[in-house]
């Protein structure tokens, strides 16, 4: 009986689904130990993945938290900066101008009101200051101005002046504009919300106060003292004749008293952020903690994962040591 030098069909398909088995196990290896991971999730959670998917759960979970209490954090740290410059405003101006008016250096005292017009437009600026497409003065208007424009408010201190029959009724018509929720400046030119911000979370159920707005009562009379000091000042001034060291006496204690609200809302801000820190430091712990069991439950020993691999690789050589013997091929045609 003669016999075929050929391999048998039956033996030529079994080595082929060998090697190719083989070769998936070769790539698998190879992933493991590029990745440092098991690549059968399944598997390695012992055929039960509701833990990892507990795990994974609460680690998306801490991610959204940390990038809200990161945004938050931004946002007080921004806005305690700019009541920082209102403060320094409200200092800086109030007090020399103050220090002028009690020495009766009425010159120097002009002098400083003057400046009170560029330190009001610096403040309306920063009042309109956006972050995160937020705008943080404006309360929960995030989407648009705070303020109107500072000239706007400035025109409207200037006619009240122009209107008064004298020093007291200036000042009682300024008061009520900047005070008084009927007046023009809650009316018509605070362009925010009268509700304050959301409040940033910290913890589940529980919140903090990051928001500051620009009608807040340290805010008004900062804006006050500074616009009746510009106004009075101004070249247009048409207001009542000698009024002038009432009016820029009045300015200098609504400035100098803004210093101190100001220095008690930004007391209350720090507050905030030290929470916001607290809760930054608890939630990366607990993020650390999360990757830690994590990994333990899925990352591959690197060097069980190399002996593998040499393994797996040594195994599919040995194939195609056979399979080229049978069929009297090359490894090389092999693969081809």
């Amino acid at each position: 009986m003669m016999t075929s030098p050929l391999p048998d069909l039956a033996s030529a398909l079994r080595l082929q689904r060998d090697a190719g088995d083989v070769r998936a196990a070769l790539e698998r290896a190879g992933r493991e130990l590029s990745t440092g991971r098991k690549d059968d999730l399944f598997a390695a959670s012992g055929h039960d993945p509701r833990r990892l998917l507990a795990i994974e759960a609460s680690q998306a979970r801490a991610a959204r938290e940390s990038e809200g209490v990161s945004l938050s954090q931004g946002r007080v740290s921004l806005t305690q900066s700019v009541m920082g410059g209102l403060g320094e405003l409200a200092n800086e101006l109030g007090l020399e101008l103050s220090a002028s008016l009690a020495r009766g250096d009425y010159n120097s005292a002009r002098i400083h009101a003057a400046g009170a017009q560029d330190a009001f437009r610096a403040a309306v600026q920063n009042l309109n200051t956006r972050y995160g497409g937020r705008t943080l003065f404006a309360g929960a208007a995030v989407d648009q101005p705070a303020l109107a424009p500072p000239d706007d408010i400035l025109a409207d201190v200037s006619a009240l002046l122009a209107g008064a029959v004298d020093a007291a009724d200036a000042i009682a018509q300024v008061d009520f504009y900047f005070d008084d929720p009927a007046g023009g400046f809650a009316a018509t030119r605070f362009l925010g919300s009268a509700e304050d911000a959301p409040r940033a979370t910290i913890d589940e159920g529980a919140s903090v106060d990051i928001s500051r707005r620009a009608d807040d009562p340290e805010v008004r009379a900062l804006l006050k003292g500074l616009a009746l000091a510009a106004a009075t000042v101004d070249p247009a001034y048409a207001g009542p004749a000698d009024a002038e060291t009432d009016l820029l006496g009045h300015a200098a204690d609504v400035t100098v008293a803004s210093r101190e609200l100001i220095v008690q809302s930004q007391a209350m801000l720090g507050l905030s952020e030290q929470r916001l820190e607290e809760a930054s430091v608890r939630i990366s712990a607990r993020r650390d903690a999360l990757d830690i069991a994590w990994n333990d439950a899925t990352s591959r020993d690197p060097f069980d994962a190399a002996t593998e691999f040499q393994a797996v690789e040594q195994q599919l050589e040995r194939v195609f040591a056979v399979t080229a013997r049978m069929s009297r091929l090359t490894l090389l045609d092999f693969l081809r």
